[in-house]
Order: C-alpha cells, then sequence, then structure tokens
C-alpha cells in the first residue's frame, strides 16, 4: 500500500494559469500553477476568495504536474471601456469613463495535464468529495475556462508517492482518436515535481492579502517515459466513438 493521493485531470479547449498577471495584462504559464489548482480545489469546497483556509489548504497539500498535451499558446486581445457589472451585481467603473483598457489575456488550447497531490489522507478525501460535488463551478485558472470532462479522476493508494505516480500513472486525453497512430504519441513527457530542492521557481503559493500577491514555491522539472495508455484498448474505444 502505497500513501495516498488525490489524481486529477485538466483538460479543456481553453486553460490558463496566471503567474505574473497584474493589472491588463494577462499571461498564462505552461502547466497549471499550483495557486490555481488550490483555487479550483477551495470552488469545490466552497472557499471564498482570501479565506484563510485557502492558505492552509495549499501549505497542507504538494503537487506533482505532467504535461500529457501542452496545446498552444493563443493571445486574445481585449478591451474594456464603460462600466462592468460583477458577479455580486455591483458595478467597476464609471459611465462617463472615456478610457479603453487594453489588455492581452493568454489562453493554453487545447491542453491536458495530469494532477496529482499529497497531503494528510483527510484533506485529499475531503477534497475528493468536493470534486464530486462541487459548491461552486470549476473553471481551470479562469471563468471562461471550464473543463469538458470530470476534473476529479481518482483517490488512490497504489503509488509510492509523487513522482511514482507521474512516472507509472496512464496517459490520457479525451482527443486521442484524433491520433492517426500509436506512433504519434510522445515518447516523454514533461513533470513537474514540488520539491524543496528543485532548482525552478514558481511564484504561486498563495497568501492571504489584499495586494494577491504569492510566495515562490521550489519544483523540480523532468522528463519521464511514456507510461502508456490504461489499455491499448483505449484508443481503439476513443476511434470507434468518433
Amino acid at each position: 500500500m502505497g500513501k495516498t493521493l488525490l489524481i486529477l485531470r485538466l483538460e479543456g479547449p481553453m486553460q490558463s494559469w496566471g503567474l505574473r498577471s497584474r493589472w491588463d495584462v494577462r499571461d498564462s504559464g505552461d502547466e497549471p500553477s499550483k495557486s490555481g489548482i488550490v483555487g479550483l480545489l477551495g470552488a469545490a469546497l466552497g472557499y471564498p476568495r482570501r479565506d484563510l483556509r485557502l492558505e492552509s489548504l495549499d501549505a497542507a497539500l504538494r503537487l506533482g504536474v505532467r504535461v500529457e498535451r501542452p496545446g498552444t499558446r493563443m493571445v486574445d486581445f481585449q478591451t474594456v471601456s464603460g462600466v462592468l457589472v460583477t458577479a455580486n451585481g455591483s458595478v467597476k467603473g464609471a459611465y462617463d469613463d472615456p478610457t479603453t483598457i487594453i489588455s492581452p489575456r493568454e489562453y493554453l488550447q487545447d491542453a491536458a495535464f495530469l494532477a496529482a497531490m499529497d497531503g494528510p489522507a483527510d484533506v485529499l478525501r475531503a477534497c475528493a468529495d468536493a470534486l464530486q460535488r462541487p459548491k461552486w463551478p470549476i473553471f481551470l485558472g479562469r471563468k471562461g475556462c471550464p473543463p469538458t470532462k470530470p476534473v476529479f479522476e481518482e483517490l488512490t493508494g497504489r503509488y509510492l508517492d509523487l513522482a511514482d505516480a507521474m512516472r507509472r500513472h496512464p496517459w490520457g486525453w479525451e482527443g486521442m482518436s484524433t491520433l492517426v497512430d500509436p506512433s504519434s504519441l510522445p515518447r516523454t513527457l514533461q513533470c513537474y515535481l514540488e520539491d524543496a530542492d528543485g532548482k525552478a521557481l514558481r511564484p504561486d503559493r498563495i497568501q492571504t492579502n489584499a495586494a494577491r500577491m504569492y510566495s515562490r514555491r521550489a519544483v523540480h522539472i523532468y522528463p519521464v517515459p511514456f507510461p502508456g495508455v490504461s489499455s491499448p484498448q483505449d484508443m481503439v474505444d476513443a476511434k470507434e466513438e468518433t
């Protein structure tokens, strides 16, 4: 029996995981950010923004991400003028303000990621239950990015640790039916594993503050050999469904 891990699948037409997004310019990292995934879990659990429980949840969990499909990057050129009605009914801006805000926003198109989380078993269990009956809608980084399949995959104890899950968990992507033949499958998959000794830094650890500033997190970036699909029949079944 290995460690209890929460396994998630993050797939959708568009995803956006901001790392340096401030004010008008909204970027996206190459992989899901920890703050974004913890925010996703917080939405499922019913934690509002700036709730101190989000910071505790971030501290309790350790994250591993594997890129199943990197997708392509898109920049959407947006403009904002006049007033904007927010979700709670309040109004931002002023009717007589002639200013137009130019806001380029980055998205990942047709990307797919495997995310695995390690932490206290009771916390992982609560997250797994909430993902299957979420309090609020779940998005992939931004509200305009809904997932195309259930985010929750499983709560499992069959892996020794996060690194073992990154190495052995079967590859998956809803669009696998579009692959012409198995030879077009990737040979390796890129992984981002939260590791105190990691050489790369990500500014995506949640800190509860009005300025929405984040602390840094060390990650180890490395490739793993393609682990195979859960069974050869999966690709056949996917093709037959199209």
